[in-house]
């Protein structure tokens, strides 16, 4: 596989060639909230490109970013993924079509204002010889001009001369050229009826995207608001059933309606003494911080701390490594308490559940964090919202799919109200499924989760 790849970047040696390990292919599965087999397919070569691609800007040094959390969504609708690189945007469009003469631009990376790019890049996948073959790049405002645009399937085709090979020109091209995207048509504005109106019809056939249903202008103007594209979405793959959350989506940056921040959900409610802490540590200035760490790091003997590296980068080099898991999610609490939006951590979100357990208001809170050997970490609390402490026998449980509980996985708050929190985790695979209930007395709560 190297030695293909090899005389392959040999023979074409003006293009990109990134190899592809079975890990990446694993870690690119996608989860189930799709529709359709398009969209996960669309998913699955989107993710893995995505990834891949990211992981070579950041090896040459640049620094990249994705523009939109809702990303993952748009792969029910659309192939293709935008990732910023300085100020410049740029659009993958991967295929693993063998034969490929010419690209694919879907319309909507092209003519919805808030989507199109600067330039776009196409990549061939072959997932059997596990490689993508980039082929270079072309300017929007070069594809509005030479493209074939087919008004059927809302497609610009680009012929395979067109494109620049060479991907390191593109770094030259977004410093000195100003605007290689052209003038972008503003949309029409929709009323709300029009929008909920337009959202009913494309949910209801979920066999195939609905990208074709509506005319463009329409079409274009509903993604355009990524409210209303998440809308869409969720009745699309969810439509009436009880909701699983995937938890994998949290991972790709994309927010779950009905969950909050930590900092959302608890600003107003509880003192400041009492949200972020971590039990029995003081991390209010840089030299307790730097005591805390280091007093985590001797704690255990299996990481090493890092030569000349700041504390909060020395917790996420912990957190990662480690394969103990108290540790483990010590050092994400260490991380939110002095860095909270820090991207290195791993993701929170609570649900506030009301005053459904016996009159009690209680927030199960849930982390993830992607660990090293492509498992997910996972942290589960039940937290207290209008008082400091549970009240007494609340039971936080970590069930299988099938409702079984889980032997090791519950944990009880004491008869004495002194818990501010109780607290379960693990770690699973990628698609796995469990439930996790809450139970005070005779009631109950249940939650459904895929990983």
């Amino acid at each position: 596989m190297k030695l293909n790849i090899q005389t392959l970047s040999q023979i074409y040696s003006e293009h990109t060639w990134l190899e592809l390990t079975d890990s990446d292919l694993k870690q690119a599965q996608p989860s189930q909230d799709y529709s359709n087999e398009t969209g996960r397919n669309f998913a699955y070569l989107n993710r893995l490109c995505l990834n891949a691609f990211l992981k070579w800007m950041q090896e040459i040094g640049l620094s990249v970013s994705i523009p939109n959390e809702k990303l993952p969504l748009t792969w029910e609708f659309v192939n293709g993924c935008a990732i910023n690189v300085g100020s410049k945007k740029l659009v993958l469009i991967p295929s693993d079509a063998i034969d490929i003469a010419d690209f694919a631009v879907p319309q909507e990376w092209v003519d919805i204002p808030d989507w199109a790019a600067d330039y776009y890049l196409p990549i061939r996948v072959d997932l059997q010889k596990q490689y993508l073959h980039f082929w270079g790049f072309i300017s929007r405002r070069s594809l509005k001009a030479k493209a074939d645009y087919d008004p059927i399937y809302r497609l610009y085709y680009v012929e395979r001369d067109w494109v620049i090979p060479n991907l390191e020109s593109l770094v030259i091209a977004a410093n000195i050229l100003q605007d290689e995207k052209g003038e972008v048509t503003a949309l029409p504005k929709l009323s709300q009826t029009e929008v909920e109106k337009l959202i009913e019809e494309l949910s209801q056939d979920k066999l195939y995207s609905p990208r074709l249903k509506a005319n463009f202008e329409k079409w274009g103007a509903l993604l355009n608001k990524s409210a209303w594209l998440q809308r869409l979405y969720e009745l699309r793959v969810q439509p009436g059933s009880p909701t699983i959350w995937n938890l994998s989506r949290w991972l790709d940056g994309v927010a779950l309606s009905g969950w909050q921040t930590f900092e959302e959900l608890f600003n107003s409610k509880i003192a400041l003494a009492f949200r972020g802490r971590v039990r029995g540590i003081e991390l209010e200035t840089p030299e307790k911080v730097r005591r805390a760490v280091r007093q985590l790091y001797n704690s255990q003997s299996e990481v090493n701390y890092p030569d000349n590296i700041e504390e909060r980068n020395a917790l996420v080099h912990l957190l990662q490594n480690t394969t103990d898991e108290t540790i483990r999610w010590k050092a994400a609490e260490y991380l939110w308490t002095i860095a909270p939006n820090y991207q290195g951590n791993a993701i929170r979100n609570v649900m506030d559940l009301g005053v459904q357990m016996m009159g009690y208001p209680i927030a199960l809170m849930v982390a993830v964090l992607r660990k090293l050997d492509g498992k997910v970490a996972v942290l589960l609390r039940a937290y207290p919202i209008s008082s400091y402490t549970l009240p007494p026998g609340l039971r936080l449980t970590v069930l299988y799919e099938n409702g079984t509980p889980i032997l090791g996985l519950e944990a009880v708050s004491r008869s004495e109200r002194q818990d501010d929190y109780i607290s379960l985790y693990f770690s699973a695979d990628v698609g796995d499924r469990f439930n996790v209930r809450l139970t005070l007395e005779n009631t109950s709560i249940t939650e459904q989760f895929v990983v």
